[in-house]
């Protein structure tokens, strides 16, 4: 049997290479994620037992409604405290309590992980496509040996980046409101109005009646 053609080691080894650069990209994808959600929350600190955030005065966050297009849970403190806060300035501008949310699901099921991810995938497929095509060509049994243990290795290196596509996601809670990030500044905006000019408290004194 004939030794292996040059191209096709080539074409294995440019198979590993662009799987390291498919599980590079999604990990500096992975680090930037949590990075920036690292500075949207601050020193604010989140207690998964109580399902709630704590913020650097010792006060709570409570979880307030749920996002399904964005997969996010929403958290808000009591406005009654954060507008009595001493350092509410450096905080938050909003009477309503400072908000925070929360990705749900684990990376990459975010909109920004989905893409990223996707792109680490198609790389991967790029990297296993590669040597099965240099089999096609050569046809050889050394050449089409050598390119199918290199897609096996790629393909193996690879497969938990594919994982996503069967792994489910996490169920949302029930008892929570279900609210896009427009319906939530809709019933923000009518919970401003209604404090503002007394709506809510006629519409009470009109029920006890």
């Amino acid at each position: 049997m004939t030794p292996p053609d040059i191209d096709t080691w080539l074409f294995a080894a440019y198979a590993l290479l662009l799987a390291m650069v498919a599980w590079g990209f999604d990990a500096m994808a992975k680090r930037a994620s949590h990075r920036a959600a690292a500075w949207r929350t601050g020193d604010f600190v989140y207690h998964p037992d109580h399902d709630a955030w704590k913020c650097p005065e010792d006060q709570w966050l409570w979880p307030t409604s749920f996002d399904p297009n964005n997969r996010v849970m929403r958290y808000r403190a009591k406005p009654t405290i954060c507008n009595h806060c001493p350092v509410k300035h450096d905080c938050t501008t909003s009477s309503h309590g400072r908000e925070i949310s929360r990705q749900v699901d684990p990376w990459p099921f975010s909109e920004a992980g989905r893409f990223h991810r996707g792109i680490a995938c198609a790389v991967a497929g790029l990297a296993i496509l590669m040597p099965l095509a240099q089999a096609v060509a050569k046809q050889s049994p050394a050449d089409v040996l050598v390119s199918l243990i290199a897609a096996l290795t790629v393909a193996l290196i690879c497969a938990p980046l594919f994982k996503h596509l069967w792994t489910n996601k996490v169920e949302p809670p029930a008892h929570l409101p279900h609210r896009t990030a427009q319906e939530e500044s809709v019933a923000a905006a009518i919970d401003k109005y209604s404090t503002r000019w007394g709506v809510g408290s006629a519409r009470k004194d009109s029920d006890s009646r």
